[in-house]
C-alpha cells in the first residue's frame, strides 16, 4: 500500500511557496537545516512515474497560482526530490466535483511517498506545508501519524518534530518516524553519512 497523505485546498496560494514551505518544514522536522535548500522539483513524467528520470519543471509551473474557487482546472502533478538522500514525493492537485457542498469533494492536495524511509518524512513535510497554504487540515486515513483521522498542520508538526539534536541525518529520520506508526520500514542507504550540520551535536 502506498504512503500518502492529502488535505483540503480552502484558499489560493502559489504552489512555489508551498514547495518553499516544504523545504522549511523538512529542516525544522528532521532539526537539519541545510535541507531546506536540497529539495528539486521535477516534472511528472511517465518516465518518472516508472522509475526513470525527468526534467525540472517549467518556471511557469512553479508560479502558478491554485485556487479551489477558480473555474479554470487547476490540476498540477510534480516530484520533490532529493537525490542524495534517496528522497522522492509525488504532489498532485485535483479537483473532485468541485461544486458540491460536501466537505469531501472540491480541490485536494494529495502527496505519495516512495518506499525510502527519508521519502516518508519529505512526504510529511509536504503534507504539511501543502494543507497550510491551503488552510486545511492533514488528512490521515490510515493513521499513521495520530489516532484521528483530521489533523491541523500546526499541531501535528509540533508533535512530530524533533526536538534535541541527532548524531546523524538517519538518526533525525529515526527520531521522526518513531513519533508515528510507519516506524522504520525500510532498510537504511548505503549513502555515505553526512556530517551534522553546523552547531548539531
Amino acid at each position: 500500500m502506498a504512503i500518502e497523505w492529502n488535505s483540503r485546498v480552502n484558499r489560493a496560494f502559489i504552489l512555489r511557496d508551498a514547495l518553499d514551505l516544504t523545504g522549511v518544514r523538512l529542516a525544522d522536522l528532521i532539526g537539519w537545516p541545510d535541507a531546506r535548500r536540497r529539495i528539486e522539483v521535477r516534472e511528472a513524467s511517465m518516465a518518472r512515474r516508472r522509475g526513470g528520470a525527468s526534467g525540472p519543471v517549467a518556471p511557469s509551473l512553479l508560479g502558478q497560482r491554485i485556487d479551489p474557487h477558480s473555474e479554470q482546472s487547476n490540476d498540477v502533478d510534480v516530484y520533490l526530490e532529493i537525490p542524495i538522500w534517496e528522497a522522492a514525493v509525488l504532489v498532485h492537485l485535483r479537483e473532485y466535483d468541485q461544486r458540491s457542498e460536501d466537505p469531501e469533494t472540491g480541490m485536494f492536495a494529495w502527496v505519495t511517498a516512495e518506499r525510502t524511509n527519508m521519502s516518508q518524512v519529505l512526504a510529511i513535510a509536504a503534507t504539511i506545508a501543502l494543507a497550510e497554504c491551503g488552510d486545511g487540515e492533514v488528512i490521515d486515513e490510515y493513521g499513521y501519524l495520530s489516532d484521528v483521522r483530521l489533523n491541523p498542520p500546526a499541531e501535528l508538526f509540533e508533535r512530530l518534530r524533533v526536538t534535541a539534536p541527532q548524531e546523524s541525518l538517519d538518526a533525525a529520520v529515526d527520531a521522526v518516524l518513531a513519533k508515528t506508526r510507519l516506524k522504520r520500514r525500510f532498510p537504511r542507504s548505503d549513502t555515505p553519512p553526512e556530517a551534522p550540520p553546523k552547531g548539531v551535536a
